[in-house]
């Protein structure tokens, strides 16, 4: 018996056929055939839990208190300037009344973040997102506030975007998100700077779960560069080719700034020091002006 006949009592195995053998790879006919294996169990849907974002309490009431402590000496200071006035001290009244322009300033910005502490609030929902954000454009937030509510399934895109504004001396560098909705209304999220991101309204971070609720991708439109006039008269930038800042180009930007900053602080050390120096040297204590000390020279009686 040679090796290719087979053995007596053998069942012969049994091959595919050509033309099964030609089309399914050598797939038999039994296993084309036959009926494919179910499938594994898809994953349930991922339900998002309500997701809320807004100051606390103790944000809230250190700002309140803090305006409401500044607020009497912030009263006084025209006072002092009228009364000044009325003696004739007008070299000393100069510095007084900018003293009262920054003054002013500052309660300007501590009142607008209580008011931001108070008011904005953003819910995630599981099903739409309701939120009270500032309407206005830009790093800090004004006194005028809008509401939105809108259901996950009507946004067409969300969007973040990276604005820098001024040169090398100040610039401001902010992110900002956008949420676009299908009926074709914008609903501007907010602003947030790179250098100081605020932790309790982190508005890129609320663009991507928004995004992720959504089931959309989140869209970064990259760096562009913006000026204060523009965005002040609403002009909006998402234009061309000259406002867009590649990463090398932001990278020198930072470089120029942080060299900036050396130098304007090192400028400061010096006048301080020759300030202390001519004061020393002069014998005038320091912080003393020249209205105080001739009054204290010539006396009440001379």
């Amino acid at each position: 018996m040679t090796s290719s006949e087979a053995p007596s009592g053998a069942v012969p195995a049994i091959g595919p056929s050509e033309p099964f053998a030609a089309v399914n790879g050598g797939a038999s006919p039994e296993t084309t055939d036959s009926a494919p294996e179910p499938a594994a169990d898809a994953p349930a849907e991922t339900v998002f839990e309500p997701v809320d974002y807004g100051a606390s309490v103790l944000r809230t009431t250190i700002f309140c208190i803090v305006f409401l402590l500044l607020l009497p000496f912030f009263a006084s200071v025209p006072m002092m300037i009228g009364m000044r006035a009325s003696a004739g001290l007008l070299a000393d009244n100069w510095g007084l009344i900018v003293f009262g322009l920054i003054f002013a300033a500052l309660m300007f910005l501590i009142f607008v973040e209580m008011i931001y502490s108070i008011r904005t609030r953003v819910h995630l929902g599981r099903e739409k997102v309701r939120m009270t954000v500032p309407a206005g454009r830009g790093p800090t937030p004004m006194l005028r506030y809008r509401s939105y509510e809108f259901p996950y399934d009507q946004v067409q895109s969300v969007e973040t975007r990276r604005e820098i504004y001024g040169g090398a001396a100040v610039p401001v560098i902010l992110k900002g998100a956008r949420v676009n909705l299908k009926d074709g209304n914008v609903v501007p999220l907010g602003y947030v700077s790179e250098a100081n991101e605020d932790p309790v309204f982190p508005y890129p971070e609320i663009a991507a779960k928004i995004a992720e609720r959504a089931r959309l991708p989140l869209i970064d439109r990259g760096s562009v560069r913006r000026s204060v006039h523009r965005k002040m008269l609403g002009i909006r930038g998402y234009g061309t080719q000259n406002d867009v800042v590649d990463e090398t180009e932001l990278v020198g930007l930072n470089r120029s700034h942080s060299i900036f900053m050396l130098a304007l602080i090192g400028g400061v050390l010096i006048l301080m020091l020759v300030g202390i120096v001519e004061d020393y040297a002069k014998r005038t204590p320091v912080g003393q002006t020249a209205s105080m000390s001739s009054a204290s020279i010539s006396g009440p009686f001379s």
